[in-house]
C-alpha cells in the first residue's frame, strides 16, 4: 500500500538522484560533436576515434554487473557514492590527457560510472509504490535528455572557444556537488541479499571477448575484412563468449545470472536493451560525422553549428522519456515496446535513403528524422527498465538492472565500432585544394562515401524491426493503481 512508502523522502531522493543522470549525460554527450575534432588532435581515424565511445562502453559492460550486485551485497548507497568518487576522478584526469592512449585509459576507469544508474534506479523503485514507479522512472530517463540538450550548445561552445578539454574541467563541481548530497542525503537500501559473491573471472572472460571482438571491428578497415588479423581476433573472441556463457551455466554466483533469463520479460527486455544500445550509438557516430564533413560528403559544419543543431535530437530524449512514463499506465508495456521499436526502425529506414550530405540534401529534413528516431529509442529505454523492475523480486533488482545495463552497453560498445568501420572501409577521395609554402596546391583527401552512411543507418534500422518483434513477445505489464500485474 502508498501508506507504507514515505513519499516525502522518496521525491526528495528522486530530485537528487535524477539529475546525476544530467551531469553523466552533459560528461558524454559534450563529445559528440568533438569526435572528429579530437580525431585531428590524436591523429587518429574515424575507425580508432570510435573507441572513445567503445572503451567507456566495454568499460561499463564489465563493472556494472560487479557493481550491481556489490549493491545488492553491502548497500546500494553506499556502493553509489564509491562509484561515484572513482568517477569524478576519472573525469579530473580526462581532461589532462596528453595522448590518445591515456585519454582511452581514463575513459576506461570513467567507464565504471555507468554503475551509477542501476543503483540509482534500484533505489528510486524501492521507495516509490507501483503506481508512481513508471512516473518516476520516466523523470530519471528525461534527465538523460536534459543532460545531452544542455551539453550540446554549451559544450560545443566552450570546444570551439577554449578546446574540448575545457568541458571536462567545468563539469567537476558539480560531479562533485552530486557525490556529496547523495552521502549525505540519500538512505541505504532496505533490500540486500548478502548471501552471494562476485563472479569475477566471469567478468574477465566477458572482457577480454568483448574487447577482442570490438579490436577486430575497429581495426577491420585497416587489417582488411578477411585478413588473418581480423579473423583470427574476432574468432577468438566468440570463442570467449560462449566460453562465458557456458561458465555462467555452471558459475554458483554467476555474473550474468541465467536463471533470471529464462523469465520471459527480463529475456526479452535484456535483449531489446542490446538491440537498442546498437542501434542508438551507431547511428550517433554517423550523425556527427555526416554534419561535419566537408561537402559534397557531408554539411561541412563546425563544431558549435553542429551542437545546436543536434539538440532537437537530444531534446526528444526527454520528451520520449516522459510520453513513455504516461503511456505505460494507461496502454501497458507491450504497446510502447512495439510502437516505439516501429517509431525508431521507421524513421532510420528513411534516414538511410536520405543520408546524403551536402548540397544533395536538406539538412532540416536530416535533423527531423534523427530526433524522430530518437523519440522512439528514449520511449523505449524507459518501458525497459518498468518491464525489468515489475518482472523482478526486490532483492535483486540490483543484479537484474546491471545485467540489463550490461546487455544495452554491449550493444552500444559493437555500435560505433561498426559505424567508424563502415565509415572507413567504404570511401571515397575527393580533390580539395590546399595552400603548401605559400602556394595553392590541389590534394586528394580520403572521406567516408555516401554508402557508408546509408548502410550504417539501415542497419540501425534492422535493428529497430528486431525490437518490434521481441517486444511483441513480451508479457503485457499493467500498472493499475497499486496492483501491477502481468498479461
Amino acid at each position: 500500500m502508498s501508506d507504507n512508502y514515505d513519499l516525502k523522502y522518496a521525491y526528495k531522493a528522486l530530485f537528487i538522484l535524477a539529475p546525476i543522470a544530467i551531469a553523466v549525460m552533459y560528461t558524454e554527450a559534450m563529445l559528440i560533436p568533438s569526435l572528429p575534432t579530437i580525431a585531428n588532435d590524436f591523429n587518429v581515424n574515424s575507425a580508432t576515434v570510435s573507441w572513445i565511445l567503445t572503451a567507456y562502453l566495454v568499460s561499463g559492460v564489465i563493472s556494472n554487473p560487479i557493481v550491481g550486485k556489490l549493491g545488492d551485497i553491502y548497500g546500494k548507497k553506499r556502493i553509489l557514492v564509491y562509484v561515484m568518487i572513482i568517477y569524478t576522478i576519472a573525469v579530473t584526469f580526462n581532461g589532462f590527457a596528453p595522448n590518445f592512449t591515456l585519454f582511452i585509459i581514463f575513459r576506461t576507469i570513467q567507464g565504471i560510472g555507468l554503475g551509477m544508474f542501476p543503483l540509482a534506479f534500484s533505489l528510486i523503485r524501492e521507495e516509490f509504490p507501483p503506481h508512481l514507479v513508471p512516473r518516476a522512472q520516466g523523470i530519471v530517463s528525461a534527465m538523460f535528455g536534459i543532460g545531452s540538450a544542455i551539453s550540446l550548445p554549451i559544450a560545443a561552445t566552450v570546444a570551439q572557444d577554449l578546446g574540448w578539454q575545457y568541458n571536462y574541467h567545468f563539469i567537476i563541481p558539480f560531479v562533485i556537488l552530486l557525490t556529496y548530497l547523495t552521502s549525505r542525503e540519500i538512505r541505504e537500501s532496505k533490500y540486500t541479499n548478502p548471501n552471494t559473491k562476485i563472479d569475477y573471472i566471469g567478468a574477465l572472460i566477458l572482457g577480454l571477448s568483448l574487447a577482442l571482438m570490438t579490436i577486430a571491428l575497429s581495426e577491420a578497415p585497416t587489417w582488411g575484412w578477411l585478413s588473418l588479423n581480423f579473423l583470427t581476433t574476432v574468432l577468438i573472441g566468440i570463442f570467449l563468449f560462449f566460453g562465458f556463457i557456458l561458465y555462467e551455466i555452471r558459475a554458483p554466483f554467476p555474473l550474468i545470472s541465467i536463471n533470471l533469463l529464462r523469465e520471459k520479460n527480463v529475456l526479452a527486455a535484456n535483449i531489446a536493451a542490446f538491440v537498442a544500445g546498437f542501434g542508438i550509438f551507431m547511428a550517433y557516430q554517423a550523425i556527427t560525422y555526416l554534419l561535419e564533413l566537408p561537402n559534397p560528403v557531408g554539411f561541412n559544419l563546425d563544431i558549435l553549428t553542429t551542437g545546436l543543431l543536434m539538440w532537437p535530437v537530444s531534446l526528444m530524449q526527454m520528451i520520449g522519456a516522459l510520453l513513455s512514463s504516461r503511456l505505460i499506465l494507461r496502454t501497458g508495456t507491450k504497446f510502447i515496446v512495439v510502437i516505439s521499436s516501429i517509431i525508431l526502425s521507421f524513421f532510420y529506414f528513411i534516414l538511410g535513403l536520405l543520408a546524403i550530405g551536402g548540397s544533395s540534401n536538406n539538412l532540416a529534413t536530416i535533423i527531423t528524422l534523427s530526433s524522430l528516431a530518437t523519440l522512439g529509442a528514449a520511449m523505449l529505454n524507459v518501458v525497459l527498465i518498468n518491464i525489468l523492475t515489475f518482472s523482478v523480486e526486490r532483492r535483486v533488482l540490483g543484479i537484474a538492472t546491471g545485467m540489463n545495463t550490461v546487455f544495452r552497453l554491449i550493444g552500444g560498445a559493437f555500435g560505433p565500432s561498426i559505424a567508424g568501420s563502415l565509415l572507413s572501409t567504404y570511401y571515397q577521395y575527393l580533390v580539395y585544394p590546399m595552400i603548401l609554402n605559400g602556394q595553392e596546391t590541389f590534394l586528394p583527401v580520403q572521406l567516408p562515401s555516401d554508402y557508408a552512411f546509408q548502410l550504417t543507418f539501415f542497419i540501425a534500422s534492422v535493428a529497430g524491426l528486431m525490437m518490434v518483434i521481441i517486444g511483441s513477445m513480451t508479457r503485457d505489464i499493467k500498472i493499475r493503481g497499486t496492483i501491477v500485474s502481468q498479461e
